[in-house]
């Protein structure tokens, strides 16, 4: 699953959904974005994703409420969090809904894709 695993990415704005994805490139993995909670949970009904990649603060659903639905549609989905705000309720809200991983921001690249690495393992 891990070389071709399909990962969908929700994140604050546009150009946040483009940056992660670019720095995602390095693999071939299939990315979709997504950066709307209702957005994300449209494309986690209509796709298995593999993992999922949060941004904690999101406008209108933030990234816990949406973690937690899109784990009632894809339960096998391994759930990253990036968050500017690493404070112990931000870590634990993550936890609570369902990620597996939070990962502070500015995210580190490498780091990002070998937690990605490790949770798609995982998963298998």
């Amino acid at each position: 699953m891990g070389a071709n695993a399909d990962i969908l990415i929700v994140a604050d704005d546009e150009a946040s959904c483009l940056y992660i994805e670019k720095l995602l490139s390095i693999k071939p993995w299939h990315i979709d974005k997504a950066w709307v909670g209702s957005k994300a949970l449209e494309l986690a009904r209509q796709h298995a994703y593999d993992a999922v990649v949060f941004d904690y603060r999101k406008p209108g659903m933030d990234g816990a409420d949406v973690c937690r639905r899109i784990g009632e549609v894809l339960p096998r989905a391994r759930k990253i969090f990036m968050t500017g705000t690493p404070n112990i309720d931000s870590v634990y809200r993550a936890v609570e809904a369902g990620a597996e991983r939070v990962l502070p921001k500015p995210v580190d690249p490498t780091e990002l894709v070998e937690v990605l690495e490790m949770q798609l393992a995982a998963a298998e």
